[in-house]
């Protein structure tokens, strides 16, 4: 289980080694956090894989915010892989509509995977997303969250998902929403891989959904 942890850091430093333009709280350098994205700024985003139609690609805005948003490409992924680790974001939708964050798929072809790990995202007014285990926070397509404390469209979430010997749990704005869940009983997810890439989904067409403060840490 989480141990309960405010979200009070708001001291940033800027990392050796790591593009000056991202910056970590000193709490969460010296617990070994790390941008997910090498190269997280305009002038080189190219700390990513794409998948999808190239030509618009993420868009990286003002304040380090990443925009996924429009219909010409499919995710974002990272170049690293990843076993176990602790993953942590702020997000915000602009409009009704959903996204998701996929763990361990492969580098390309992410949706081909049948025992795909996806947990949801969605801003909580998308009627589209009635089922309970396609609500935000959920194990899309499996397990319905066990609360939905998603603030307003407009508003930033901070959302923290940590994976650890297929065990899963995920909080958003400091509230539990899955709590170790076995994956391994869960047929459809028991042969899921230890370890792979971390992919952000696209968003729908012509809606945004946006992304700050993306950092990992290895467990």
């Amino acid at each position: 289980m989480f141990a309960r942890r405010m979200f009070i850091p708001t001291v940033f430093i800027c990392l050796m080694g790591i593009p000056s333009s991202f910056f970590l709280s000193a709490a969460e350098q010296q617990e070994g956090f790390e941008p997910l994205f090498d190269a997280f700024n305009a002038q080189d985003p190219g700390g990513w894989i794409i998948q999808g139609f190239e030509k618009t690609g993420p868009k990286i805005l003002d304040n380090n915010i990443l925009s996924v948003g429009g219909h010409d490409y499919w995710a974002v992924i990272s170049k690293k892989e990843y076993e176990n680790f602790v993953l942590r974001f702020d997000m915000k939708f602009d409009a009704v509509s959903n996204s998701g964050i996929l763990l361990h798929t492969p580098p390309k072809d992410i949706y081909k995977t049948r025992n795909r790990l996806e947990i949801q995202l969605e801003s909580g007014d998308d009627a589209r997303m009635n089922k309970p285990e396609m609500k935000n926070g959920a194990i899309e397509r499996f397990i319905p969250p066990l609360a939905n404390p998603a603030k307003a469209i407009g508003e930033w979430n901070q959302v923290e998902i940590k994976y650890e010997n297929m065990k899963l749990w995920v909080r958003i704005n400091d509230e539990i929403v899955q709590d170790g869940v076995d994956l391994s009983k869960i047929n459809e997810l028991n042969n899921h891989p230890q370890k792979g890439h971390i992919a952000i989904q696209r968003n729908e067409n012509k809606k945004t959904v946006y992304f700050k403060n993306i950092r990992i840490k290895k467990l």
